[in-house]
């Protein structure tokens, strides 16, 4: 009978973890992962589904206050090089933004994902996976789903 509990216990706090949305830091490598775009030291690199049905947008706040996104796609070193839009993804549902090895500046990034809109209808739900890479390392990884609004803004330190 306790063996059935823990397993019951098990399971929920499975399905509660699965479904939260949460964060997770892994020590996975870049290596390891097929991601779309250039590796970077800083690199910020977002997958998501459904691009064919909705426009996700990565920003990234560089220490010194510039963003980078799909209307800005270069400031302070770094650059936006893929920016899926609507269907308009030939590299799929992903964004990247990176900075080349020893470019990027000292200091503070703020980085997040806005839902700019359903591509027929708004309101359709897309699960991303957000990930924070320095020297090849997978730093920190943001998963959730989205149907409108934008993410919580998290930080990033760059040494």
């Amino acid at each position: 009978m306790k063996v059935k509990n823990y397993l019951l216990l098990f399971g929920a706090f499975a399905m509660l973890t699965a479904c939260s949305g949460g964060d997770d830091s892994g020590d996975s490598t870049d290596e390891d992962l097929e991601l779309v775009g250039q590796e970077g030291n800083p690199r910020f690199n977002l997958q998501f589904t459904n691009g064919d049905e909705v426009d996700l947008d990565l920003y990234v706040e560089t220490p010194e206050g510039n963003l980078i996104y799909y209307a800005n796609d270069a400031a302070d070193g770094g650059q936006l090089d893929v920016d899926c839009q609507c269907g308009g993804c030939p590299q799929g549902p992903n964004e990247n933004i990176y900075w080349e090895e020893g470019t990027a500046p000292s200091g503070t990034y703020t980085y997040y994902i806005d839902y700019f809109g359903g591509c027929e209808d708004d309101g359709v739900a897309s699960d991303y996976t957000l990930r924070v890479i320095r020297n090849g390392q997978v730093l920190a990884t943001k998963t959730g789903t989205l149907t409108s609004g934008q993410t919580t803004h998290w930080e990033h330190h760059q040494d």
